[in-house]
């Protein structure tokens, strides 16, 4: 009986189960990064709160909408009471990175939304009056294996 050379099949072997890692790690989806911001909502004397909602929805349609950065961006309101309460904005963003460049964009973004200066102004100043100032920052990634 002739012996039988097993570097060819080692190699082999070796190649295909490295081969198998690399398409596992590739399927694996990458942590994206949520942004939240939490505040109270605050009703200007002669407004509702739908007013303020919509002035969020302005916002929201104009500018936020149409980045290429936001994955996924939601607002949520606090359900019970009539005056006021939380409010929670929240995205999501593909990498560390794109939280860096998000501020540019939006600006860019609010800029064409309200060519005019003065205009822009005065709307963002009317979204900031409907809103605490006090407010809280988190960032937290998320571990996309585990979403349903």
């Amino acid at each position: 009986m002739k012996p039988v050379n097993i570097l060819p099949f080692a190699v082999l072997s070796v190649t295909l189960l490295g081969a198998g890692n690399q398409a596992i790690a590739q399927d694996k989806p990458a942590n994206t990064y949520i942004t939240q911001t939490t505040t109270n909502i605050i009703i200007p004397e002669g407004s509702t709160r739908e007013d303020i909602l919509k002035t969020f929805q302005e916002y929201f349609d104009k500018v936020i909408s149409k980045s290429s950065l936001v994955k996924h961006y939601a607002i949520f309101v606090h359900a019970w009471g009539s005056h006021g309460g939380s409010l929670v904005q929240s995205m999501e963003l593909a990498s560390w990175e794109d939280i860096g460049k998000l501020d540019n964009e939006i600006e860019a973004l609010e800029k064409a939304a309200w060519p005019d200066e003065a205009a822009r102004k005065a709307f963002l100043k009317k979204m900031a009056g409907c809103t605490s100032p006090y407010h809280s920052d988190e960032i937290y990634s998320v571990m996309n294996s585990m979403r349903k």
